[in-house]
């Protein structure tokens, strides 16, 4: 069965170029536009693995994962932020999280790719 991602990010150039490399490699997607579109989705949608831009509308990133967590549907879902306050050569895991990850704002497709190999995703 594929690996369900579920994109949250408000930039439709960031959801199309990641939609069409993960789908090209095997992964069901679902993107959402902001925490709001997330929430409504995951009432149908379970992902393997959530990938999310830190700066949304409304509701950050961070917020979001913290309401995720207290969900149990939710709780131990692998999140992968994308922020500009990391390289994106050098993918991190957060050391209070082992669900969450994080990858620099400028990424490449494979280095998505290559961290979600590396979590099992």
């Amino acid at each position: 069965m594929p690996k369900r991602i579920l994109i949250v990010d408000d930039e439709p150039f960031v959801i199309k170029l990641l939609t069409v490399r993960l789908t090209a490699n095997g992964y069901v997607v679902l993107a959402a536009t902001d925490g709001l579109d997330m929430m409504a989705k995951l009432s149908t949608f379970r992902p393997d693995a959530i990938q999310m831009d830190v700066m949304l509308p409304g509701m950050d990133g961070v917020q979001l994962a913290e309401r995720l967590g207290q969900m149990p549907s939710t709780e131990n879902t692998p999140i992968i932020f994308h922020s500009a306050l990391i390289s994106p050569d050098q993918p991190q895991d957060s050391p209070s999280n082992p669900h969450h990850h994080y990858i620099g704002k400028s990424f490449e497709p494979e280095a998505l790719l290559a961290l979600l190999n590396r979590i099992g995703v």
